[in-house]
């Protein structure tokens, strides 16, 4: 049997040695893996900018609505303020005085005798702008909404701080501070502290008037009493003036008819082309008038 050397054993086993070097294919994977970490950074860079992209579209068409929407606050604000204008207006003109009914009832208690020599009229109006004439803080007691798994609870009717409020505001709105107060008034809440273990909140609650507009007339009628004797007849017009439908509605209650001339000697007037030799008591009577407020509200 033949026997067969291999004089290239050793060069063929040290090839295969180096073939199978760990290192060697060590070097060839951590080259995959480079190539795939640079194909996975391309690809994330592409949606990163894809991204930023959107990103700046959507950035511009949200300026686009910011800016429409600022033009459309501003014209809801003017919108309310031409209703509220409007409203006013309105009111004034549905509760407006007018000088006619008030000349019809003095022409209504004419009492014989009694001349009438001037009336004069003045119609002023008051001014006053937002004052915040209260401010406290309250503590009610909170009790928090039931969790979303308990649905037979029911659901919530309105904010509980809201309800606890209102209960406790009767107590403090009967004071003096307000029952005196003729002017309209609006109350803002706004909570400051909780107390969780005690279940209670703190609240500081603004009481402000809103814009209002007090309107003043006075009246001042000038006479004269030519009766028999002189003067016998001023308070027999006075009286017909308080007792009329008209002034029982307008007259204040209390010092609407007054008189700030009556002098108790009569007087005559020679240059009287009616009666030269007639005597007469000149009399003034004041008729002050309810004041009216009026408010935008």
């Amino acid at each position: 049997m033949p026997i067969r050397i291999n004089l290239l054993a050793e060069e063929q086993a040290a090839e295969e040695m180096r073939r199978r070097d760990p290192i060697k294919r060590a070097m060839y994977m951590g080259a995959v893996l480079v190539v795939l970490m640079l194909v996975w950074i391309g690809l994330t860079q592409m949606n990163v900018n894809a991204a930023r992209g959107e990103l700046a579209a959507n950035e511009r068409r949200l300026k686009e609505v910011e800016d429409l929407s600022k033009s459309v606050r501003a014209n809801q604000f003017e919108v309310a303020d031409i209703d509220t204008k409007l409203k006013a207006l309105r009111k004034y003109s549905t509760n407006r005085f007018f000088w006619g009914s008030l000349l019809d009832a003095v022409q209504q208690a004419a009492v014989p005798n009694i001349r009438l020599m001037g009336i004069e009229g003045q119609h002023s109006y008051r001014f006053g702008d937002v004052n915040k004439f209260f401010i406290t803080n309250l503590t009610v007691a909170y009790h928090p909404p039931a969790a979303w798994w308990k649905f037979w609870a029911g659901p919530p009717s309105g904010s509980p701080v809201v309800a606890a409020l209102s209960n406790t505001l009767p107590a403090l709105t009967n004071t003096a501070v307000f029952v005196t107060n003729l002017l309209e008034y609006k109350i803002s809440d706004t909570p400051i502290g909780t107390n969780l273990n005690r279940k209670q909140v703190t609240v500081k609650v603004e009481f402000s008037n809103v814009p209002w507009a007090q309107e003043q007339i006075v009246v001042e009628i000038r006479g004269r009493d030519y009766g028999n004797p002189p003067g016998a007849a001023i308070d027999e017009f006075a009286r017909k003036l308080g007792q009329s439908s008209f002034f029982k509605e307008w007259l204040e209650p209390e010092q609407g008819v007054r008189f700030t001339e009556r002098p108790p000697q009569p007087r005559s007037d020679p240059q009287d082309p009616l009666n030269p030799d007639a005597s007469f008591v000149p009399f003034t009577i004041e008729l002050r008038l309810k004041n009216r407020i009026f408010t935008n509200e």
